[in-house]
């Protein structure tokens, strides 16, 4: 690899004169160095290296020239390091380690094994799979660094444009409308009626969505989910009443909360009941509505990175 050191600028004491901050070397020099240094022999360093011994000697001094000092006492026909070698083999290590770090980490990158990339989820339903996925991931991939971030679907899409976040999982109905992602339906999710469960609907197995039409509505914010949000009022529409809303919240804890005091009923993703609350969980009849939870992404995003954990998402899909 024939990279230039030029960025590091290695303060040591000058013998011949002022130190020279600028300089510039190559990886070859460092190698050099290192191997010199670490069998105190150039002919045994020279056959390390696989070149010949009269060309190593001569990068050794042209080194030693650029830097301004000696980095070998060469008295007695013995190879010692100066106090000045010392110092340098200790950063030029350092150097090569990050040099071939780097090489390794880019080539891991082009094939989606390295990176960095964020996931935006909503709660509870990324709790489902999620921590499985990325656990999988970071096994397989530990050289990707994988930021979660929860947020409301509309506040996905947002982030997914600002380029703030790379994957997202929201309903399937939040994404209808617009052509700027790609995504993938991954699976069904039932709604179920939440109740108190001192409710007089709280003791039945199923609950006619006519039976609703009374009763005070909590639903979650238009502003967090607008396709979803209509969804759900479509679904007491459809059966024949308009829903009285008195209260709406963008966080899935504060709805459950609100029913479990008895503020109202709402129609929620059966997986609310990853929540430990005081609160019952209904199916409908007839014919039990659902969400499709999709992953979604820029449609223009070709990150190899990108790639391979949609894969595996596909994968835990698949198996599960």
């Amino acid at each position: 690899m024939r990279l230039l050191v030029s960025q590091y600028s290695l303060c040591i004491p000058n013998k011949y004169g002022a130190v020279r901050d600028n300089f510039q070397m190559e990886l070859r020099h460092l190698r050099y160095f290192v191997a010199s240094a670490e069998e105190m022999n150039i002919s045994r360093a020279a056959a390390r290296l696989r070149v010949s011994q009269p060309p190593l000697s001569r990068q050794i001094r042209d080194l030693e020239r650029e830097i301004g000092t000696p980095l070998f006492d060469r008295q007695h026909n013995r190879l010692k390091l100066t106090s000045a070698g010392t110092y340098f083999l200790s950063e030029a290590r350092k150097i090569l380690s990050h040099a071939t770090r780097a090489a390794r980490l880019a080539k891991a990158a082009s094939v989606g094994e390295a990176g960095q990339i964020t996931i935006a989820f909503l709660s509870p339903m990324g709790g489902m799979f999620l921590p499985q996925i990325v656990r999988s991931f970071r096994q397989k991939f530990p050289s990707v660094d994988i930021d979660l971030r929860e947020m409301v679907p509309r506040q996905q899409l947002e982030s997914l444009l600002d380029h703030h976040v790379d994957l997202g999982f929201l309903p399937k109905t939040e994404l209808e409308s617009t052509n700027d992602f790609a995504f993938e339906s991954l699976m069904k999710v039932q709604l179920r009626l939440a109740l108190n469960p001192g409710h007089r609907l709280a003791k039945l197995r199923r609950v006619p969505l006519s039976k609703l039409a009374e009763e005070k509505f909590i639903a979650l914010k238009r502003s967090a989910a607008p396709a979803t949000h209509d969804f759900i009022l479509q679904i007491c529409r459809s059966a024949g009443f308009e829903p009285n809303i008195v209260k709406q919240s963008d966080r899935a804890q504060t709805i459950l909360d609100l029913v479990a005091t008895g503020v109202g009923i709402s129609i929620v993703p059966e997986h609310f009941r990853r929540y430990r609350t005081e609160v019952v969980l209904c199916p409908f009849v007839p014919n039990p509505p659902s969400l499709s939870l999709c992953m979604a992404w820029r449609q223009d995003d070709q990150s190899p990175v990108l790639k391979s954990l949609c894969k595996m998402v596909r994968e835990h899909f698949r198996i599960a």
